[in-house]
């Protein structure tokens, strides 16, 4: 918003109402339809001209008083609080930035670490299906079904590295907001039910639920 686009809308605005001046003297000498009909096409012209400097008028009025309430703020706001708060700004946002850079190398391990010790289950059900062991063997001894490895009376299942680390950033999630979105997702229905088995008692053993 600038003085210049008032002054030119009230320049407008005098030429609207000369042209007015001469319709309503047209008007007045000649009458007749065209006479009524350019009388009120400049009465339009002019009332619209006049309608826009007090528009423009009004938004000159909020503009300036704006400013001036930014300038006070401005001298209120003195430099050393300035800088305190761009200096406290950016230490935080390093900070963050270094928990990003943690956390991305943590998910890298975790995808790495879950999916070694899915490998090595597979393997051992794959030693165990060539011994000729199965599920109905005493599994103390071991067996294995569907990938599934019993050695020693436990049990040992493959699981999805990536949904459970979905399923670990959930949880951390859920912990600290448990309307936010992803807080509410739920990744046990990816994979297989021996993964979802997996995943459930991985979280379950690092008390992440």
């Amino acid at each position: 918003m600038t003085e210049q686009e008032i002054a030119e809308a009230e320049a407008a605005v005098e030429a609207a109402e000369l042209k007015l001046d001469v319709a309503e003297q047209y008007h007045h000498q000649a009458g007749g339809e065209r006479a009524v009909m350019e009388l009120r096409a400049a009465r339009f012209d002019a009332y619209a001209a006049r309608d826009r400097v007090r528009q423009l008028k009004n938004k000159w009025a909020v503009e300036q008083a704006g400013a001036a309430r930014r300038a006070a703020a401005e001298d209120a706001f003195p430099d050393k609080a300035r800088k305190a708060m761009a200096e406290r700004l950016a230490a935080e946002r390093d900070a963050a930035v270094a928990a990003i850079v943690a956390a991305e190398k943590a998910a890298a391990e975790l995808l790495e670490k879950v999916g070694a010790y899915s490998a090595l289950v597979r393997e051992s059900a794959a030693d165990l299906r060539g011994r000729g062991l199965d599920a109905s063997c005493a599994q103390d001894l071991g067996g294995t079904a569907g990938g599934v490895v019993h050695v020693e009376g436990e049990v040992w299942q493959p699981a999805d590295a990536s949904s459970v680390l979905a399923a670990v950033t959930a949880a951390v999630v859920r912990a600290r907001d448990a309307r936010h979105p992803f807080a509410a997702a739920r990744w046990e229905q990816l994979g297989t039910l021996a993964q979802k088995a997996a995943q459930n008692e991985l979280l379950s053993k690092a008390a992440v639920r």
